[in-house]
């Protein structure tokens, strides 16, 4: 080692060794705070009842809102000759949302029912050389479990509920997962956001969500008239079967 190395080195033990006598005697290195538990409700953290006593920035709250109702996107419209693609609704918004659809994928809509229904849809598509969207209005919120077999029975390629989002979210609960149990349903095709001051509320059926209508603001974010919107909250429980 040459001379000019051992005057570096010696130089750099004696700042070493300064800094080390300059330092409190209780300094210690930092150590990383205790990992927080993870959430008892998932992955989406509840709103109303945050993990912890901290403050927590306004913004991130609205921020995982809005990415709980968008965690999926919406499902693609499907496009082949004699693909069934299904829309269950209250009402009209059935027949509302499915022509919207259809538009969107250069579908026919046809009313479907049953099985038979069903199999005379798909010839039909296939004759027509174009996708159907088929359409089921439901009279009630309760009744879905009578039309259980014959829903069964259509065994569709895509499954949407048309929901609006102004009626009460209890009651469109009722009817969403009581289809959601017998065909698997794939996404809401919701509308009426300017009817309502809790649009997003609608996240809380847990399902991909596409706007039929202009969409809301985002959570959080001021609307229209000023309004910031309500926060979407914790998924609704499922009837177990």
């Amino acid at each position: 080692m040459s001379t000019s190395s051992q005057t570096f080195a010696a130089i750099l033990d004696d700042l070493v060794r300064a800094t080390d006598a300059a330092a409190p005697p209780d300094a210690a290195a930092p150590t990383a705070p205790p990992a927080s538990p993870a959430s008892p409700k998932g992955t989406s953290s509840s709103l109303s009842e945050p993990d912890s006593d901290n403050d927590v920035p306004l913004a991130e709250h609205h921020a995982t809102a809005r990415a709980h109702v968008l965690r999926e996107a919406p499902p693609v419209r499907l496009r082949g000759r004699g693909d069934l693609t299904l829309v269950v609704g209250l009402g009209g918004d059935a027949q509302a949302a499915a022509a919207t659809l259809a538009a969107s994928a250069d579908a026919d809509v046809l009313a479907v029912g049953d099985r038979r229904e069903a199999l005379a849809a798909r010839a039909e598509g296939v004759r027509r050389e174009c996708p159907i969207v088929g359409v089921v209005e439901l009279a009630r919120v309760d009744a879905v479990p009578a039309l259980a077999a014959s829903l069964a029975g259509i065994e569709p390629d895509q499954v949407w509920v048309a929901v609006d989002v102004s009626r009460k979210l209890d009651d469109t609960a009722v009817w969403v997962h009581a289809v959601d149990a017998v065909l698997a349903v794939d996404g809401i095709a919701a509308h009426g956001a300017a009817h309502t001051a809790t649009p997003w509320a609608v996240g809380a059926l847990g399902l991909p969500l596409l706007w039929l209508d202009a969409p809301p603001a985002p959570p959080g974010r001021p609307g229209r008239l000023g309004v910031a919107a309500t926060p979407v909250p914790d998924p609704l429980p499922r009837p177990t079967s």
